[in-house]
């Protein structure tokens, strides 16, 4: 009896064996199977370095502080004309009076509000005038991206900022794309429009 037991247990011992190499095979043949997935077809890239390191964002970031500038320039000079104006107005108060003094103190005020909205128009303007221009760039960056990926038959491209690690250094292709988008927008006019 114990001689029957033993040649069952080996018997289910040699069908286990068997099943699993025939399990190895299958694992071993999906493993060589997903190795001959070239390691190549995944990119990296650095959108924000690229964006920062272009001369078209840098042409652009400087046209931007210019007329921020500009914006800020006109606003001080505002300043001192309302600052002037409301002492003006203060200093006259013995010498008219006091409906005469609301009257003026009114209309100083609405004239401090228009002047306020006047340059807050002006600044929100040139924001959304920026971020059109920006949003142009990016779309531009991100198709020479998918170009270049398509040229190098890249199936995956992830941002540098998202990859924890990778040792192929091959597989960045940030400093390609950086100076084709430069060649891009080497002509590219940045106008960006003035508030009305």
């Amino acid at each position: 009896m114990l001689f029957a037991d033993l040649l069952i247990f080996s018997t289910i011992m040699n069908a286990n064996k068997n099943f699993n190499d025939h399990n190895y095979i299958k694992i071993q043949d999906i493993a060589s199977n997903h190795n001959d997935l070239s390691i190549n077809r995944i990119g990296i890239i650095d959108f924000r370095f690229i964006l920062k390191r272009s001369n078209a964002m840098k042409i652009l970031g400087n046209k931007f502080l210019l007329l921020e500038n500009e914006i800020n320039q006109k606003i001080k000079q505002k300043q001192n004309y309302l600052k002037q104006k409301e002492v003006l107005i203060k200093k006259n108060k013995n010498n008219i009076t006091v409906e005469e003094y609301k009257k003026k103190l009114k209309l100083f005020k609405e004239e401090v509000f228009q002047i306020q909205k006047k340059y807050k128009d002006e600044r929100n303007s040139l924001n959304k005038s920026f971020q059109k221009i920006q949003k142009k760039l990016k779309d531009l960056l991100a198709k020479i991206i998918k170009d270049v990926s398509i040229r190098k038959n890249i199936n995956v491209v992830l941002l540098k900022e998202n990859v924890f690690l990778f040792n192929d250094k091959n597989i960045d292709f940030t400093d390609e794309v950086l100076e084709l988008f430069n060649n891009k927008t080497k002509s590219m006019k940045i106008i960006i429009t003035s508030p009305k």
